[in-house]
Protein backbone atom coordinates (compact mmCIF):
# COMPACT_ATOMS: atom_id res chain seq x y z
CA UNK A 1 0.00 0.00 0.00
CA UNK A 2 1.23 3.47 -0.88
CA UNK A 3 -0.22 6.76 0.34
CA UNK A 4 0.80 9.85 -1.62
CA UNK A 5 -0.60 12.57 -3.84
CA UNK A 6 -1.34 11.55 -7.40
CA UNK A 7 0.86 14.31 -8.76
CA UNK A 8 3.84 12.94 -6.78
CA UNK A 9 3.22 9.25 -7.41
CA UNK A 10 5.69 7.70 -9.83
CA UNK A 11 4.01 4.33 -9.92
CA UNK A 12 5.35 1.14 -8.43
CA UNK A 13 8.21 -1.21 -9.18
CA UNK A 14 5.71 -4.05 -9.65
CA UNK A 15 2.27 -3.98 -11.22
CA UNK A 16 -0.69 -4.01 -8.85
CA UNK A 17 -4.06 -5.77 -9.00
CA UNK A 18 -6.17 -2.85 -7.77
CA UNK A 19 -6.07 0.91 -7.34
CA UNK A 20 -8.50 2.77 -5.07
CA UNK A 21 -9.39 6.36 -6.00
CA UNK A 22 -11.80 7.59 -3.36
CA UNK A 23 -12.76 11.27 -3.79
CA UNK A 24 -9.40 12.29 -5.24
CA UNK A 25 -10.23 12.78 -8.92
CA UNK A 26 -12.25 15.90 -8.11
CA UNK A 27 -8.97 17.68 -7.43
CA UNK A 28 -7.25 16.71 -10.70
CA UNK A 29 -7.49 18.63 -13.93
CA UNK A 30 -8.35 16.78 -17.12
CA UNK A 31 -4.76 16.46 -18.39
CA UNK A 32 -3.49 15.00 -15.08
CA UNK A 33 -6.48 12.67 -14.88
CA UNK A 34 -6.01 11.38 -18.43
CA UNK A 35 -2.27 10.85 -17.85
CA UNK A 36 -3.01 8.91 -14.65
CA UNK A 37 -5.56 6.66 -16.37
CA UNK A 38 -3.19 6.03 -19.28
CA UNK A 39 -0.37 5.00 -16.94
CA UNK A 40 -2.74 2.78 -14.97
CA UNK A 41 -3.77 1.09 -18.20
CA UNK A 42 -0.34 0.68 -19.78
CA UNK A 43 2.10 0.38 -16.86
CA UNK A 44 0.81 0.02 -13.34
CA UNK A 45 -2.06 -2.51 -13.41
CA UNK A 46 -1.86 -6.25 -13.99
CA UNK A 47 -3.70 -7.76 -16.98
CA UNK A 48 -7.12 -7.93 -15.29
CA UNK A 49 -6.45 -5.17 -12.77
CA UNK A 50 -9.27 -3.03 -11.44
CA UNK A 51 -9.67 0.61 -10.49
CA UNK A 52 -12.29 1.40 -7.87
CA UNK A 53 -13.56 4.98 -8.00
CA UNK A 54 -15.80 6.90 -5.65
CA UNK A 55 -16.49 10.41 -6.87
CA UNK A 56 -19.11 13.11 -6.43
CA UNK A 57 -21.88 13.73 -8.92
CA UNK A 58 -22.63 17.31 -9.88
CA UNK A 59 -25.78 17.96 -7.86
CA UNK A 60 -27.53 21.33 -7.44
CA UNK A 61 -27.78 21.22 -3.63
CA UNK A 62 -24.41 19.69 -2.83
CA UNK A 63 -23.18 21.98 -0.08
CA UNK A 64 -19.58 20.79 0.03
CA UNK A 65 -19.08 21.44 -3.69
CA UNK A 66 -20.85 24.79 -3.49
CA UNK A 67 -18.78 25.92 -0.51
CA UNK A 68 -15.56 25.02 -2.34
CA UNK A 69 -16.74 27.02 -5.34
CA UNK A 70 -17.52 30.03 -3.12
CA UNK A 71 -13.97 29.76 -1.75
CA UNK A 72 -12.46 29.85 -5.23
CA UNK A 73 -11.59 26.13 -5.40
CA UNK A 74 -14.22 24.59 -7.66
CA UNK A 75 -14.12 20.85 -8.18
CA UNK A 76 -12.14 19.94 -11.30
CA UNK A 77 -13.91 16.64 -12.03
CA UNK A 78 -17.23 15.01 -11.31
CA UNK A 79 -17.99 11.32 -11.66
CA UNK A 80 -19.36 11.54 -15.21
CA UNK A 81 -16.11 13.10 -16.48
CA UNK A 82 -14.01 10.48 -14.69
CA UNK A 83 -16.07 7.66 -16.19
CA UNK A 84 -15.73 9.12 -19.68
CA UNK A 85 -11.95 9.42 -19.28
CA UNK A 86 -11.63 5.88 -17.90
CA UNK A 87 -13.53 4.46 -20.88
CA UNK A 88 -11.42 6.53 -23.28
CA UNK A 89 -8.27 5.08 -21.65
CA UNK A 90 -9.50 1.58 -22.52
CA UNK A 91 -11.08 0.47 -19.25
CA UNK A 92 -14.42 -1.32 -19.14
CA UNK A 93 -17.09 -0.37 -16.63
CA UNK A 94 -17.90 -3.46 -14.55
CA UNK A 95 -20.22 -2.09 -11.88
CA UNK A 96 -21.72 1.17 -10.60
CA UNK A 97 -23.74 2.09 -7.54
CA UNK A 98 -25.15 5.46 -6.52
CA UNK A 99 -24.80 6.61 -2.91
CA UNK A 100 -26.67 9.51 -1.27
CA UNK A 101 -26.48 11.23 2.08
CA UNK A 102 -26.43 14.56 3.84
CA UNK A 103 -23.35 16.71 4.40
CA UNK A 104 -22.22 18.27 7.64
CA UNK A 105 -22.87 21.65 6.04
CA UNK A 106 -24.92 23.54 8.58
CA UNK A 107 -24.74 26.95 10.28
CA UNK A 108 -22.26 25.55 12.80
CA UNK A 109 -20.29 22.77 11.04
CA UNK A 110 -18.11 20.36 12.98
CA UNK A 111 -14.45 21.19 13.53
CA UNK A 112 -13.53 18.20 11.35
CA UNK A 113 -15.60 19.57 8.44
CA UNK A 114 -14.10 23.03 8.80
CA UNK A 115 -10.54 21.65 8.90
CA UNK A 116 -11.17 19.45 5.87
CA UNK A 117 -12.62 22.32 3.82
CA UNK A 118 -9.72 24.53 4.95
CA UNK A 119 -7.22 21.92 3.75
CA UNK A 120 -8.88 21.44 0.36
CA UNK A 121 -9.59 25.13 -0.28
CA UNK A 122 -6.49 26.62 1.36
CA UNK A 123 -8.79 29.08 3.14
CA UNK A 124 -8.86 30.42 6.68
CA UNK A 125 -11.25 29.07 9.29
CA UNK A 126 -13.23 32.34 9.15
CA UNK A 127 -13.49 32.19 5.34
CA UNK A 128 -14.79 28.62 5.56
CA UNK A 129 -17.31 29.42 8.27
CA UNK A 130 -18.55 32.48 6.33
CA UNK A 131 -18.93 30.50 3.08
CA UNK A 132 -20.81 27.74 4.91
CA UNK A 133 -23.13 30.24 6.63
CA UNK A 134 -23.88 32.03 3.34
CA UNK A 135 -24.57 28.76 1.57
CA UNK A 136 -26.82 27.52 4.38
CA UNK A 137 -28.91 30.70 4.39
CA UNK A 138 -29.82 30.02 0.76
CA UNK A 139 -30.25 26.24 0.84
CA UNK A 140 -30.99 24.89 4.34
CA UNK A 141 -29.84 21.31 3.64
CA UNK A 142 -27.01 19.69 1.75
CA UNK A 143 -27.40 16.37 0.02
CA UNK A 144 -24.46 14.62 -1.61
CA UNK A 145 -24.58 12.07 -4.39
CA UNK A 146 -21.51 9.94 -4.98
CA UNK A 147 -21.02 7.23 -7.54
CA UNK A 148 -19.09 4.04 -6.74
CA UNK A 149 -17.65 2.29 -9.80
CA UNK A 150 -15.38 -0.61 -10.65
CA UNK A 151 -13.40 -0.42 -13.89
CA UNK A 152 -11.41 -3.31 -15.35
CA UNK A 153 -8.32 -3.05 -17.50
Amino acid sequence: MIETTIQCWNGTDKQVDAVLLFNVLAHLGQADRQALFQKLSTQWLTANGIVIVIEKRNEPNGGYLSVLERLGKPVKCHYDEAERDMLTAGFSLEYTQSMWGTDDIEPNPSEASVKFIQMVSESSEQEVRSAVAEWFEENQQSVWHNKFAIFRK
